[in-house]
């Protein structure tokens, strides 16, 4: 390609004898300044080769014809021919599209899950912009994307998440050197104060009537397990005959939330949990589900554990209640009670039994100085019999 410049720029190889191996070449550059730079070429036509580009390049930026694809095939060029690397420019969809994929890769398939929707999101909201280089994104951008998502009726707690979801994306490529600033830290959170929601609680007799309408087994031994451990309901669909230790009577299970802590939970059977997993079919090996068949289940979504959940208790005649209707379109209307509340109804029984603050946060995993790793004989014999007081619901 020929470039009309407006004075000549006639670039030209020499050595420095006793200095450098190579040839160093000599150049006008856009600004009209002589320039001099190694080749890093020991062969003549190779060095003449890396001066004709720089004499190219310069010239098209003499005559504002330089485009960022002409400058990175120049570069790539140049670094190819002395044995390095060519440059690697993401655009901000291959960026987050290829985190993505890592995530998924090295954790948890519903923690990756999770990232996947607000990157979707993010994705949809930038549009054709997406398809720029990463450097291009704004605090503008994230601080739309922010507005946007709160518009659409989303609560804030969930704006926050996927603004994490984004920032964390791009903090990952200017710790790599994609990038020199992530955007999405000159944005702040939204606050959340006021918009907290607490589950209600389950009275004895709605316990009582949501494992009478269990449906299986499997669902029997789920809700039980929610009631009287106050184990989420990820923990309890994942729970393996490994975790369950019916010589000790004790539940050892790594909760998800809090399993890159190494955080491991040491529970106690209430009476009736452990009549009901004695007499349950007991796997082959410490990895056999617990729940076979509700093991795999997904907690989200029409046809996940959440909403079967809701309908064991329309059929048990337990109402569900709403905290927060929906506000627009991409908001949700929050009940007042789901399968949570069972935690929240343990802890409540564990209240008014009297047992103390630090007993409660032991057995259902919340912060404490003892971080629930490692728990004494007389930890487990005051854990015992906290949860010994838990009241035990009968099938009529």
């Amino acid at each position: 390609m020929v470039f009309p410049i407006l004075f000549p720029i006639m670039a030209s190889i020499f050595k420095r004898r006793g200095a450098s191996p190579f040839y160093f070449c000599s150049y006008r550059s856009a600004d009209g300044r002589w320039r001099k730079k190694t080749t890093k070429q020991t062969d003549r036509k190779k060095a003449l080769e890396f001066a004709r580009q720089i004499e190219e390049a310069e010239a098209a930026a003499l005559n504002k014809t330089l485009t960022t694809q002409h400058a990175r095939r120049v570069l790539d060029e140049i670094l190819i021919r002395i044995g390095d690397e060519p440059l690697v420019v993401y655009s901000i969809r291959d960026w987050f599209q290829e985190r993505l994929k890592v995530k998924e890769q090295s954790r948890a398939s519903s923690t990756a899950e999770r990232y996947r929707r607000p990157v979707e999101d993010y994705l949809a909201h930038m549009g054709t912009r997406a398809d720029l280089p990463l450097n291009a994104a704004t605090p503008n951008d994230i601080l739309a994307f922010r507005n946007a998502q709160r518009k659409a009726g989303r609560a804030a707690a969930t704006v926050n998440f996927a603004h994490k979801a984004v920032s964390s994306i791009f903090e990952a490529a200017r710790r790599q050197g994609f990038m020199e600033t992530n955007p999405a830290q000159a944005v702040d959170y939204l606050p959340t104060h006021g918009e907290e929601v607490e589950k209600e609680t389950f009275t004895e007799e709605e316990v009582t009537a949501l494992w009478a309408n269990a449906g299986s087994k499997d669902w029997e031994g789920v809700i039980l397990c929610g009631y009287y451990t106050g184990l989420r309901l990820k923990d309890c669909l994942g729970l393996s005959w490994g975790d369950v230790d019916l010589q000790e009577k004790v539940i050892r299970v790594k909760p998800r939330k809090t399993a890159r802590t190494g955080k491991r939970l040491t529970i106690p059977m209430h009476i009736v949990l452990e009549r009901f997993l004695l007499t349950h079919p007991v796997g082959q090996k410490d990895n056999d589900p617990v729940f076979p068949t509700l093991h795999k289940l997904s907690t989200g979504g029409n046809r996940g554990a959440s909403r079967r959940f809701q309908s064991i208790m329309e059929k048990a005649g337990v109402p569900a209640g709403i905290l927060r209707e929906k506000a627009g379109d991409a908001g949700r209307r929050v009940q007042a009670r789901t399968f949570s509340s069972l935690r929240h109804t343990n802890v409540t029984a564990h209240s008014k039994a009297g047992t103390q603050v630090e007993v409660r946060q032991m057995l259902v995993g919340h912060a404490s100085k003892k971080q629930n790793l490692h728990y004494t004989h007389a930890d487990m014999k005051q854990l015992r019999k906290a949860v010994g007081k838990l009241p035990s619901v009968k099938r009529k």
